[in-house]
């Protein structure tokens, strides 16, 4: 949570840490420090045990002061930017802004950069502030904001909810269209043309946007053979056909930043023996993962429980690795249980054979065991949910209806 940041810092003996770039646009660390989006992006500067400072563009200062997360914000101008701009150039205005921002606030320790800038501008900033006399210092993962934005805030969480609610709403309008479509000989129809995974995905993506949800990453939409391969997206021009697998993995944006992850598994019509087996191995798998997850289990503990399940089921596992009984698995459950989701679509904490960790409360996570038999199809249920000490509360409230007829 934001208050954890005094504490990570004091912890790793850090006197100030800089969040700064050019846009808030895929840097999560600036939007959760800023509060919010800031199109122009800024500078914000922390000294430990005291209350921050974001400097932002004339164009962002109301939208900065909307968000509330920062009481003292400031302009480029009243820094004088444009004059260090004028007299040291462009590239060397930020290195001196952020230099003068240290002597003012009396930072001399340890300083930590954060953000999500380009490599080649980022050493040089490095290199110029080191000059300047500041000590700039790296942090290996998890970093301050990483182990800050692990557990999430009341405010957090409810947004998180609410972008569940909305994508929850399009998964059902879109499972509503399936089922409602023409059938003849085992094709569908979208009205007089036959429906392929194109034209699903422009009913997704509209009604994403009808939602106020954006989709930054694409939207799987995996039929037949194609569904085999868990980020394979589908293919546009194949065809909505009875009785093939569907998996439909849908991770949405909001404007606050923040996302959700959800996937289900279909098929329309009836589904075969050999079908319904893969999809009841897998959906067993994730009941018994969510029934055994708390504040206090390990994500190893998880990911072992799913391997329980499905290899009794008669499918290989990815714990065959970890065992050294394989060094790779094409078939079977070849990924990890889950991944943490907030400002962005796979953080900490992680669900795995290497997540030796206990959960915490107020962690959201995804559960998303899958199985996937090569050439022919694979099947993948995922919930995100947020960890309490009783166990989850998932944040995902629509049905895991595999047959639509």
């Amino acid at each position: 949570m934001f208050e954890q940041i005094d504490q990570e810092m004091r912890k790793r003996h850090v006197q100030a840490i800089i969040v700064f770039g050019e846009t808030t646009l895929a840097d999560p660390n600036l939007t959760y420090v800023a509060g919010g989006t800031l199109a122009r992006g800024g500078v914000y500067v922390k000294r430990v045990g005291q209350k921050p400072i974001l400097v932002t563009s004339n164009l962002d200062i109301g939208t900065a002061r909307k968000s509330g997360r920062v009481e003292r914000i400031e302009t480029f101008t009243q820094w004088g930017l444009e004059k260090l701009t004028a007299r040291f150039g462009r590239t060397e205005a930020l290195p001196r802004l952020l230099d003068e921002i240290l002597r003012k606030k009396r930072i001399k320790g340890r300083v930590v950069l954060c953000g999500r800038n380009d490599l080649a501008s980022g050493t040089y900033l490095i290199d110029r502030l080191r000059r300047l006399g500041v000590r700039v210092s790296g942090e290996s993962s998890p970093t301050i904001l990483e182990a800050a934005r692990e557990t999430k805030d009341r405010k957090e969480i409810e947004e998180i909810r609410s972008v569940g609610k909305k994508t929850v709403r399009v998964v059902t309008a879109i499972s509503d269209t399936l089922k409602s479509m023409k059938r003849k000989r085992g094709h569908l129809a979208i009205g007089k043309r036959r429906a392929t995974v194109g034209a699903v995905k422009a009913l997704i993506l509209s009604n994403l946007a009808a939602e106020g949800l954006t989709a930054p990453e694409g939207t799987i939409f995996a039929v037949g053979p194609s569904s085999a391969d868990p980020h394979n997206s589908g293919i546009r021009t194949d065809e909505i056909k009875e009785g093939k697998l569907i998996v439909f993995d849908i991770f949405p944006q909001a404007e606050s930043g923040y996302w959700f992850d959800l996937t289900r598994t279909f098929i329309v019509g009836r589904a075969s023996l050999k079908d319904r087996r893969l999809y009841e191995a897998v959906h067993e798998a994730q009941t018994e993962c969510l029934d055994f997850m708390r504040a206090g289990t390990t994500g190893e503990a998880a990911m072992s429980k799913a391997c329980d399940v499905i290899e009794r089921r008669g499918y290989r596992t990815i714990r065959d690795i970890y065992q050294r009984k394989a060094t790779n698995i094409s078939s079977g459950f070849i990924h990890s249980l889950g991944h943490g989701v907030g400002l962005t679509i796979g953080e900490r904490p992680y669900l795995s054979f290497l997540s030796k960790e206990p959960l915490k409360s107020g962690q959201i996570v995804t559960v998303e065991p899958g199985i996937y038999l090569p050439r022919y199809g694979g099947a993948r249920i995922e919930d995100t949910v947020l960890i309490t000490s009783k166990g989850i509360d998932n944040l995902t409230s629509v049905d895991k209806e595999f047959e639509l007829t």
